[in-house]
């Protein structure tokens, strides 16, 4: 099978947790998740690794070449160690030369990843000399991350992607979209999971001892809302009703 992540592209979430067996419990009553050894699945795919660390999410990024990535990133003003990127801001997250979600985009799965930046200049450069990004102002002071070329490569796996893409009126270059940027005061990185109904995905994260802190909300199409969970990782949730 045809691997859809290029070198530069994000690939796969990991939650931190100091009790993973009782964020395994959360999330499976989250989402439905069923998690062995430390990842994730519903549908029996991956969709998410679960470990024991500090309260949180980390996104990570395909990369082929991480002594490259390495030398880019210092020279950019941030660091690779290991596996661990941090930007210049002081953003962390992570590469991986292999392996990957196996199910992304739909309910219950990750959805997308989001760079909050107080200074988006130097995290255009650094993710840009790292990974080969560019970003697309969108607005709002919000851009999209793009992985020129990406598009043609989902293409050749979905040949009806851009056709779907132009019938929902979803702007040209989402198709090379790897992650997006947002203005923020602190820099993290925060990521999104599809829901089928952000409403009752809220009012199931109170139920299950977590925590509403941003309520449903309507933005563009899509209901949206940010919890965190009983341990103290925060992630949004998001439901995207197509036009018509």
């Amino acid at each position: 099978m045809t691997d859809r992540y290029l070198s530069g592209v994000p690939c796969w979430v990991e939650l931190g947790a100091p009790d993973p067996a009782a964020a395994a419990a959360f999330y499976a009553g989250l989402f439905g998740w069923t998690v062995q050894a430390g990842v994730a699945r519903l549908q029996d795919r991956a969709v998410a690794g679960i470990g024991e660390g500090p309260p949180g999410w980390t996104t990570h990024v395909r990369v082929h070449d991480a002594g490259a990535a390495a030398a880019h990133a210092a020279t950019a003003g941030g660091v690779i160690v290991g596996a661990r990127v941090t930007d210049p801001a002081g953003a962390d997250l992570a590469i991986a030369a292999q392996g990957g979600a196996e199910l992304v985009n739909a309910p219950g799965t990750w959805n997308w990843s989001n760079l909050e930046s107080p200074d988006p200049e130097a995290a255009l450069a650094f993710y840009g000399a790292v990974f080969g990004w560019e970003a697309m102002p969108i607005g709002g002071g919000v851009s999209m991350w793009r992985l020129p070329g990406y598009g043609d490569h989902l293409a050749e796996l979905d040949p009806r992607l851009r056709e779907r893409h132009a019938e929902a009126g979803i702007p040209p270059g989402f198709s090379d979209a790897v992650a997006w940027l947002l203005p923020g005061e602190t820099a993290r990185w925060t990521v999104t999971f599809a829901v089928d109904d952000t409403d009752r995905v809220a009012a199931r994260t109170a139920d299950l001892g977590g925590t509403v802190l941003v309520a449903p909300y309507d933005e563009q199409g899509a209901r949206i809302a940010t919890i965190r969970d009983p341990q103290g990782a925060e992630l949004t949730v998001s439901h995207w009703s197509a036009p018509g």
